[in-house]
């Protein structure tokens, strides 16, 4: 047993004073937010989940290779066939589409977290030129398997070996070197296309040229960026962009496979969202190979930090090697702010180094495992002798690698340590039988199997800072202090002994210390608060431990830390409509099922609130610094919630980043107020669905030690505006064969969450009515994240509409009423058959009439001639096109004829007479309805008279009788009614109500009309004027004109 000897006191002398004098400025190393591996898990799923994710901690969320596999939809995806195909609707890879993808970015971002993929560019899938027909469906999308002077193509030879050449487990490996030539992503007219496939295999046809390609180059009328290589030593390098607005304005240029994987990184970047890249198998690729993709992420996130500082893309590298040298050799640390021109990396690697010790020394076997042998083992202290997180990314278990039998143990080692720490989770959505990829930790976003790696996710964060300062080292034993801020306590035995220790921390005399992660709970050996001491005045501060074996499990760990504010009810909203929880999950649905629950705002704003309380550690011990001195408040990844103008916390890496100030109520217990802290927050502005709210609120710190806070979170989903949908298409299923439809649904908030489509409702039906039609028979497919489809069959000539009614996760729903959906189908001889039997006939007016008058009740595609949705008065004017045709025979004609008549009869008599003009003209001005309202735009005018008139009887003022003729028996119609009050049948034409001279001259203007056009019956006489018409005329007149002299005197 060994023990960490005294440091020297000229060391401890300088250190206190360096302490003393500058307390603020201390160093402190990082541990920033963990990654989330995440495996065989769905993009929807990831995404629903994205709540569970933020609110365990995670900051960075790793995903498998995300293009589309050689070997089958089923396969992880590291057998690559199309880096490009990231699914598309109705044909999802594993993991579901490209739009999928950049939704499940989005929503990560507006949660703060960052959004990995493995990039792999050292190989493709399994097929190689010996596959039957794989090189005549086109190979591989934008490679060559052969070409001229290259029997390979773009490939080393299948009896290559070695590390750079051979293939890594029988995958076809990538020659970077070769230098052939290609349009990549063939685009019609362009002479340099890559060679196009010619017949498919398996349904697959590679490299045909299409002009959708052109998404996958940048565009070069963009503005570049010009920089200097010096790994190349390359000048004026232009580097374009992608253009995210018009996709399809790239740019196709020649280039090698290296080019491709180049620009494939590039487009991950700028088109889909991805923050950074696992780099696969990297040690199969020559080093320059990651040089040039170090140019080609080189400035090309489009996010900046909220100060407006740039983003760098991070990357690192899998090389499976324990050798520190040789896994130093992939890393590169060299981008210059202040030199943005030259490029440089943002890269690191794996540590396999401490994966390996991991695995050998916190084994099952408690003779064999020593922590002297794991601690400076990896390549964090390798570089520069300290443990301070400069290099290396540190794993505990991965896809490829169970991790070793003190697996909590381990994990809690790496996850308070600084730098970067990886935790992998296997969703199991796919099957819980794959070998491949390995198991994970079911608990990494809490569940069905505990906490307990999400509680020590938690602690890193409120915990993690301060610098590493190691405490203890025995073969069994080890414990390490973040300074000021944590104390771990580790070990590796496997029996019952506990063991006390003595050991100096940088806390200052009299603190106490709580254990953090629940393994003192139950276990009357291990103390839950620790208080530090000393032996002296200013001599070093001390605790004594007990130190807790695994006793055959997997608990051999203690974490104790600084108390820190507590708020018993959490973080409180107001205005909560309903809170969106999922069913508590199984060993079946412990990947996919949400944990988190979502809290609705429907208002235009929420208050939330946090009201902490006074602190006693144990119940009885009062630990005042713990009830805080201060709280902020952080929405999304960083919001101006106070109104102030601007997001109050900007300098990326620190702990209060994209944080604000609560402005509505600021009262610390600290300084003597009531712990309630509040602010209200306006969602107008915010988009619909799920947000992300916490708070933090801080312990009294008056010892220059790190921060140390409490964290509290709600998930919260604005629900302000019900899901806006929109038509997508309503295109045959099959070309040529009009009658059967594919309706296409597009999310365009990306709201929805299910989708119906129903045929052919009538207008008038309410969206109350319509929504209790949906069921199973009308839910429509989602075949992509944001798009869902309903197939109709058997569809009849006409216009048709469909109602789309979409639903929200909350229940909140849009009805959306589509007409005008025309299709020209064999059923049906066009509109106006309303029986579809491919004729014109009385029946078919019988028909509409019925429709029309059920005022949108009902419903008829062959009846909507104009395609508004309504079947109403336009539609029966616009049926004289069909129905008055000389193709059509005499009875259809006669039908349709009368039945203009009869929708004339605007006073519901039943009889369509001259009543009826009078009856509406008395009504001028008034209240519309559906009667009255003959053009049906909203007012009753005399436009309606006149379309009553013309239009439905027919005829012409002048006609008393309404026979469809002016001629002596309207005149001595308008003799009888002259002179006194009277209406059409007395011969008041002009609507006056009386017969006048006025209402004579329309007459005689109009003598000998007959309307016998296309209106007329086709029965009806057309008779000339006649000597004794006009002879009655002219008598009529000069009796007129008597009574009008009489009148007169």
């Amino acid at each position: 047993m060994s023990m960490t000897s005294p440091r020297p006191l000229l060391r401890l002398i300088a250190t206190l004073l360096l302490a003393l004098a500058s307390p603020s400025v201390r160093a402190a190393d990082v541990s920033p937010p963990a990654f989330l591996q995440w495996f065989d898990g769905s993009y929807a799923t990831m995404e629903d989940r994205v709540p569970d994710v933020w609110a365990a901690g995670y900051g960075q969320l790793w995903l498998p290779p995300p293009g589309r596999a050689e070997s089958s939809n089923f396969s992880v995806g590291y057998d690559v066939y199309d880096r490009f195909d990231l699914g598309s609707p109705g044909s999802p890879t594993l993991y579901g589409t490209e739009t999928g993808l950049k939704r499940l970015a989005r929503v990560l971002h507006r949660a703060g977290g960052d959004l990995y993929v493995d990039f792999v560019a050292n190989h493709n899938g399994f097929a190689d030129l010996g596959t039957p027909g794989f090189q005549a469906s086109g190979g591989y999308p934008g490679f060559v398997l052969t070409a001229p002077g290259a029997v390979d193509g773009d490939f080393h030879s299948a009896f290559a070996s070695g590390d750079l050449d051979g293939r890594l487990s029988g995958l076809i490996d990538i020659d970077h070197s070769r230098n052939l030539q290609y349009i990549r992503h063939p685009v019609p007219g362009f002479a340099n296309n890559i060679p196009t496939g010619t017949t498919a295999s398996n349904g697959r046809l590679a490299n045909v040229p299409d002009e959708n390609n052109r998404r996958f180059y940048p565009d070069r009328q963009q503005t570049p960026i010009f920089v200097f290589d010096p790994t190349t030593g390359e000048s004026n390098i232009a580097i374009y962009p992608f253009n995210a607005a018009n996709p399809l304005s790239g740019d196709p240029v020649s280039e090698n496979a290296m080019g491709l994987l180049m620009r494939y990184a590039q487009w991950m970047v700028q088109t889909v969202g991805v923050d950074g890249f696992r780099i696969d198998a990297a040690k199969h690729m020559e080093p320059w190979v990651l040089n040039y993709f170090d140019r080609a992420v080189y400035r090309a996130s489009t996010r900046n930090h909220l100060d407006g500082s740039r983003r760098d893309v991070f990357s690192f590298s899998e090389v499976f090697d324990g050798n520190r040298e040789y896994l130093e050799s992939f890393i590169r640390k060299d981008i210059d702010l202040s030199d943005p021109g030259r490029v440089g990396g943002n890269r690191d690697v794996l540590d396999f180094a401490q994966f390996f010790a991991f695995q050998s020394n916190l084994t099952g076997n408690g003779f064999q495992n020593d922590w002297r042998n794991v601690v400076s083992a990896g390549l964090d202290f390798h570089d520069d002798g300290r443990h301070n997180g400069s290099n290396g990314v540190m794993f505990v278990q991965s896809h490829d690698s169970f991790g070793p039998a003190l697996n909590n143990v381990a994990h809690a080692y790496m996850l308070m340590h600084p730098g970067n720490a990886v935790v992998y989770f296997n969703g199991k959505e796919f099957g819980a039988n794959r070998d491949f990829p390995k198991d994970g930790r079911g608990d990494a976003l809490g569940g069905l199997y505990g906490d307990t790696i999400q509680r020590l996710v938690e602690i890193r964060n409120t915990h993690g800072r301060g610098n590493f300062r190691e405490r203890w080292l025995e073969k069994e034993i080890y414990v390490y202090e973040r300074s000021n801020s944590a104390l771990v306590v580790l070990s590796n035995r496997m029996d019952n002994h506990y063991s006390q220790r003595t050991v100096d921390v940088d806390f200052p005399w009299g603190t106490y210390l709580v254990e953090l992660t629940g393994n003192a709970e139950g276990d009357a050996n291990i103390p839950k608060v620790l208080q530090v001491f000393n032996d002296c005045f200013e001599c070093q501060s001390k605790v004594n431990i007990t130190v807790k074996p695994n006793n055959g499990g997997d608990r051999g760990y203690l974490i104790y830390g600084l108390a820190t504010p507590q708020a018993p009810s959490g973080l409180q909203l107001t205005n909560v409509s309903q809170v969106l929880s999922d069913p508590d999950p199984t060993a079946g649905t412990n990947g996919t099922r949400r944990l988190t629950d979502l809290h609705v705002i429907t208002a235009d704003s929420f208050t939330a609130s946090l009201q902490t309380i006074e602190v006693n550690l144990l119940g009885s011990i009062r630990d005042r610094n713990a009830d805080g001195d201060n709280a902020l408040i952080k929405l999304d990844g960083g919001r101006d919630v106070n109104g102030n103008g601007q997001i109050d916390f900007r300098t990326p890496g620190g702990v209060s980043y994209g944080f604000e100030n609560f402005t509505t109520k600021h009262s610390d217990l600290y300084t003597g107020g009531d712990g309630e802290f509040r602010q209200t927050i306006s969602t107008v502005g915010l988009s619909e669905g799920v947000h992300f709210l916490e708070a933090i609120a801080f312990r009294h710190r008056d010892d220059g030690g790190p921060a140390a806070y409490s964290s509290f979170k709600k998930a919260i989903f604005v629900d302000r505006l019900p899901p806006e949908s929109t038509l997508d298409g309503f295109a045959p299923i099959q070309t040529g064969v009009n009658e059967n439809r594919r309706a296409a649904v597009r999310s365009l908030d990306q709201t929805a969450d299910s989708v119906h489509v129903l045929l052919d409702l009538p207008a008038a039906l309410s969206d109350e009515e319509v929504a209790a039609m949906v069921g199973s028979a009308n839910r429509a497919n989602q075949i992509d994240r944001d798009l869902f489809t309903r197939d109709f069959s058997g569809l009849a000539h006409g216009n048709h509409v469909l109602t789309v009614v979409s639903f929200e996760p909350t229940g909140n729903r849009s009805v959306l009423r589509l007409p005008g959906q025309f299709t020209s189908t064999i059923f049906g001889a066009g509109i106006g058959d309303l029986d579809h039997n491919g004729g014109f006939e009385p029946a078919d007016v019988a028909a509409f009439e019925t429709v029309l008058y059920s005022r949108n009740t009902e419903f008829s595609a062959a009846a909507d001639a104009d395609g508004d949705g309504l079947v109403d008065n336009d539609d029966l004017f616009a049926l004289a096109s069909p129905y008055l045709s000389t193709s059509v025979g005499p009875a259809a004609r006669d039908a349709y004829r009368a039945a203009l008549r009869r929708r004339g009869d605007v006073d519901a008599s039943g009889v369509a007479d001259a009543a009826d003009i009078d009856f509406l003209r008395s009504q001028l001005g008034g209240a519309p309805t559906w009667l009255l309202d003959l053009n049906g735009d909203g007012a009753l005018t005399d436009a309606d008279t006149q379309l009553l008139i013309g239009t439905l009887f027919s005829t012409v003022p002048g006609d008393a009788n309404l026979d469809g003729l002016v001629d002596s028996s309207d005149a001595a119609m308008l003799a009888r009614g002259f002179g006194g009050a009277t209406g059409w049948a007395g011969g008041d034409f002009d609507g006056d109500g009386f017969a006048t001279l006025a209402d004579l001259a329309t007459l005689q203007t109009r003598l000998g009309h007959s309307s016998g056009g296309e209106f007329a019956l086709s029965s009806a006489p057309v008779p000339e004027p006649t000597a004794r018409t006009l002879a009655l005329l002219a008598a009529a007149i000069v009796l007129l004109r008597r009574r009008e002299r009489i009148r007169a005197y």
